[in-house]
């Protein structure tokens, strides 16, 4: 079993442009999600914002709920540092440990000279990827694009970087239909297919679909995966923090 950042991306919403970078990255937003496997909750995983020196702060923990450390451990941790003004990652920080798997890098982005700084701290080196002037890391990525409309993001490919690589994402839109959630009730939303050639968020070796919510602030609200070993389900939880939108005022 492999969660990866499969589970990372929970935690998450589709959308804005720089432009608009001030009703996508929300100080104080809080987005919490239960990960389980073949029905069995095995996991939760949370991201938050914040803000800190001029800077926005995205967080996302995963961790195994107690009672199943013994089916699979898993305890990931990713931070990354976006620019306000830009809507671009200045730094990412990501820390995978999940069964036998560990990975632990450091990125720092130069947009300027379009170029990253991968630091794998495992193997101890240091490599120079080349960028183009707005490559985004997964968690900006989709945070970035959160109001821009579902059509225009599938009608366009993406540019991403993961794990020091860059790697081009496609979107392809599915169904749409009320998806029942904990705290919220039947919540309106649209099926989303990643097509992308990387391991992690969207399995090469699988099948993932993600819902998204309708709601002005889009939320990732559920995410499906068939792996060769069964399958993963991820759904929200709660959503916390500022503001008075359906998300707040439901809580």
């Amino acid at each position: 079993m492999k969660f990866t950042a499969t589970i990372f991306v929970c935690g998450l919403a589709l959308a804005s442009t720089a432009s608009t970078h001030s009703t996508s990255f929300i100080p104080g937003e809080t987005a919490e999600y239960k990960v389980s496997w073949m029905g069995i909750p095995l996991a939760w995983s949370t991201t938050s914002i914040d803000a800190t020196n001029g800077l926005i702060r995205i967080r996302q923990v995963s961790q195994t709920y107690k009672a199943y450390t013994h089916i699979y451990q898993v305890d990931d941790a990713t931070e990354v540092m976006v620019d306000p003004a830009t809507s671009l990652p200045v730094s990412l920080d990501f820390k995978l440990n999940e069964g036998s798997i560990r990975k632990s890098h450091f990125t720092r982005f130069d947009h300027a000279n379009k170029q990253a700084v991968f630091i794998d701290r495992i193997s101890n080196t240091t490599n120079t990827v080349a960028i183009h002037e707005n490559t985004r890391d997964i968690l900006t990525f989709l945070y970035s694009v959160r109001n821009q409309p579902l059509q225009s993001l599938a009608n366009e490919i993406h540019e991403l970087y993961v794990e020091g690589k860059i790697y081009e994402l496609g979107l392809e839109l599915h169904r749409t239909k009320g998806l029942h959630l904990p705290e919220y009730g039947k919540v309106e939303c649209t099926e989303i297919e990643p097509l992308a050639e990387f391991d992690g968020l969207f399995l090469r070796q699988g099948k993932i679909f993600f819902w998204v919510s309708k709601q002005n602030r889009r939320m990732v609200t559920c995410i499906e995966a068939k792996v060769p070993v069964g399958k993963i389900n991820v759904k929200l939880q709660s959503v916390s923090g500022p503001g008075d939108d359906f998300w707040v005022r439901s809580e």
